[in-house]
């Protein structure tokens, strides 16, 4: 490991031969990001002899905290109202009490009670919601932006099948493919599935299925599929819009090769069935995050497995 911190540049860093950079966030994503940087620092800490100065590490904390905090403090208006009740809606679903609750993230007695209140202007840190996120295996993004209570049901199965593709993509467990659309050629088999054609000024037509065929709807961007959730049958993402409307929608289907180069396909759901746009969030951080590793380096996983053991990362890589 190294730790000559006489090295670093501006605001990277060097733990156990790996570069990393200070990260200063400005959206939900890349928050989580800074998370991670903030213990890789503080893994660099516990990994210091007792006699040696850790002071520079603990500058680089600092600095990752206040770019952590600086983010709290901008968005510390999210909806109180809505992580309090998601709270008390998992304290119930648990048949646990708010005492239980902070014995189990061994936080000081009374002060979640103290602190989320409804007409309270006081918040969380961004530390304890975190904890219960993880606690309750969800996302924080879920715990303060959803109504948990209102995700049962047929919408809050498929919010949780999108999610765990998206970790499932994180860990590079599935891999996605680009289909084409607006960024690049669209794949042949469309053409023959009859969904897609160009309309006069350049732009594509989604023909959605079992939708009014006398509204126009248009690609927002390319179709994304993967084999990861059957072995058989694709899996497709088609983000599309209205054109009396810009919000973004999403369709999932599946696709196979039938008779003769044919293919046929079915609908699995479309975020556009549900009219309060739960489903299109979770969908959008789905594409976001499939796109962003469809353009990364592919690597096997047994290759991932080697570099990450001979990086000293376990599987975590």
């Amino acid at each position: 490991m190294s730790r000559q911190f006489d090295e670093y540049m501006s605001d990277k860093f060097e733990l156990n031969g790996t570069m990393y950079q200070m990260v200063e966030p400005d959206s939900f994503d890349e928050l989580m990001k800074a998370f991670e940087i903030r213990d890789v620092i503080q893994t660099g800490i516990s990994q210091l002899m007792h006699d040696e100065d850790d002071s520079a590490w603990q500058t680089l904390l600092q600095e990752q905290e206040d770019y952590i905090q600086g983010y709290i403090d901008r968005i510390g208006d999210f909806n109180n109202g809505c992580l309090v009740k998601n709270i008390t809606y998992l304290l119930k679903k648990y048949s646990l009490r708010m005492g239980d609750l902070e014995r189990l993230l061994g936080i000081s007695a009374g002060y979640i009670s103290r602190t989320v209140k409804e007409n309270s202007s006081k918040k969380l840190s961004i530390d304890v919601v975190w904890k219960i996120a993880e606690l309750f295996e969800i996302s924080v993004q879920k715990l303060i932006e959803d109504d948990l209570s209102d995700l049962s049901g047929n919408i809050g199965m498929l919010v949780d099948f999108m999610d765990k593709l998206k970790e499932q993509t994180e860990c590079v467990e599935i891999e996605w493919d680009n289909l084409g659309g607006v960024k690049s050629e669209t794949d042949e088999r469309f053409d023959q599935m009859g969904l897609f054609s160009t309309t006069e000024d350049g732009r594509i037509r989604y023909a959605a299925p079992g939708r009014n065929s006398k509204m126009i709807f248009l690609l927002a961007d390319d179709v994304i599929s993967t084999y990861g959730v059957d072995e058989y049958k694709q899996m497709i993402i088609i983000p599309f819009y209205s054109e009396k409307s810009s919000d973004v929608h999403y369709d999932f289907m599946f696709a196979w090769p039938k008779k003769d180069d044919m293919y046929g396909f079915e609908k699995i759901f479309y975020s556009y069935d549900e009219p309060f746009g739960t489903l299109d969030g979770h969908a959008k951080r789905l594409y976001e995050e499939a796109k962003e590793h469809f353009f990364d380096v592919p690597v096997a996983n047994d290759m991932r497995k080697f570099i990450a053991g001979y990086l000293g990362k376990g599987g975590d890589a």
